[in-house]
């Protein structure tokens, strides 16, 4: 998902925001070049019954409070922070348009018992290309976005506050992933410069410092033929029962030939690639628990997004034997969130090639990557969200006009 268009507004024409042109300043984006906020989401308590649909959850979690639901317009867009609890991005969507046309965008509190609260203002304008977005412990939303230029090179600004700041304009740049943890946020892009090459940038500083003042790492291949393309962050807080200030640690996934390539950058250290995984077919989410762990696709897909032999999925680990699970058709969308013990694994999927009826799939991971059983159907759903932080799991399930809020605790054995 590529957010590259809508931001012309934030940014003026006459800013010269190319890598040579020094220190970037930053950009004052006034609340009402943004939309305004969404309509409020109201959580009531669930009514279970004959007939109503309820909620499954895998083996190794428990619902830690009760399950309640909120109705929303069909059109809702909605993303969550890997580790923001409680919160989300809401989006509200004119679907009488083509494309629909956002009408409401804002970083939401949710309340379980009534309606969200503490509006903030974001950047988000391509109803079909959900942002990069973090949140800060501090509870401060960050959100990155490229943009495409007149001379065809495209540049990436991060937004924190009132502001935008440009990091600089390139051929085909682009900012892939972004997250925070308690000491870091992190950035993933590809690599800045006049013509595109492979490989990726990470762009690492300290929450409450501007993006301006943020590290840039180069992560460039050891072979000159590589096809190395960033994909996602796999690691921004530190392994669990370390010190996330004592470990500066970032690992990035980056797709090379028919690998996923795992790098990881140490502060005051040249990044090193630690490990790689098959995933000749496409990777859905990467991460990093006792060691890296990928979701990636068994099958090749076909542009319906259809797969001969069905959903298949692997769950790669470096160094050992994959572990294979299965659903009727390949996930469109999943997530991989680590947990005090294990990892907490999601993914979408239809009931069939062409099927319109999709299923939200949930299973634990132990800390090498094994599930520790199979996949649970948790409920029908048209999307769906997940944040998890020590061993508190949020997975947000919309089905229709109606979103599910699910509160859960979850751990490995």
């Amino acid at each position: 998902m590529l957010f590259l268009t809508g931001c012309d507004r934030c940014t003026p024409k006459d800013k010269d925001t190319k890598a040579d042109a020094g220190p970037p300043a930053p950009i004052p984006i006034p609340k009402d070049e943004l939309l305004p906020p969404p309509a409020p989401w109201v959580f009531k308590p669930a009514r279970i019954g004959p007939g109503i649909p309820g909620i499954a959850l895998p083996e190794g979690c428990e619902m830690r409070a009760p399950l309640v639901r909120a109705k929303v317009a069909a059109s809702t867009r909605f993303v969550a922070a890997p580790r923001a609890i409680g919160t989300l991005v809401v989006a509200d969507a004119d679907e009488k348009e083509t494309p629909p046309r956002l009408t409401g965008v804002a970083g939401l509190i949710l309340d379980a018992e009534g309606e969200s609260k503490g509006a903030t203002p974001l950047p988000w304008f391509d109803a079909e290309a959900m942002p990069r977005l973090a949140h800060t412990d501090a509870g401060a939303w960050l959100t990155a976005y490229s943009e495409q230029g007149d001379d065809k090179l495209a540049r990436v600004f991060v937004h924190q506050g009132d502001h935008a700041t440009p990091l600089g304009e390139g051929d085909r740049f682009d900012a892939i992933d972004l997250a925070c943890g308690s000491s870091r946020c992190a950035l993933l892009t590809t690599r800045l410069g006049n013509v595109a090459a492979a490989g990726a940038d990470l762009w690492v500083g300290a929450p409450n410092e501007p993006a301006s003042s943020w590290k840039r790492i180069e992560f460039v291949p050891d072979m000159p033929e590589s096809d190395a393309r960033p994909s996602c962050l796999a690691r921004v807080e530190a392994p669990a029962g370390k010190d996330a200030g004592a470990d500066g640690s970032v690992v990035a996934a980056l797709l090379e030939g028919q690998e996923l390539v795992f790098w990881e950058a140490v502060d005051g250290g040249a990044p090193r690639a630690i490990g790689r995984v098959p995933a000749p077919f496409g990777m859905v989410d990467a991460t990093v628990a006792a060691q890296p762990i990928a979701l990636v696709y068994g099958a090749a897909i076909d542009e319906e997004g259809c797969a001969k032999e069905g959903g298949k999925l692997r769950f790669e680990r470096v160094g050992k034997e994959a572990s294979e699970v299965r659903a009727h058709a390949p996930p469109i969308s999943g997530a991989l969130r680590p947990l005090e013990r294990g990892v907490f694994a999601a993914y979408l999927a239809p009931l069939g090639c062409g099927v319109a009826r999709k299923v939200a799939y949930a299973v634990v991971l132990d800390a090498e990557g094994t599930p520790v059983s199979a996949p649970m159907p948790v409920a029908d759903a048209t999307s769906f969200a997940v944040a998890a932080r020590g061993a508190d799991v949020d997975m947000w399930i919309q089905m229709g006009d109606e979103v599910s809020w699910v509160r859960a605790t979850c751990a490995a054995p």
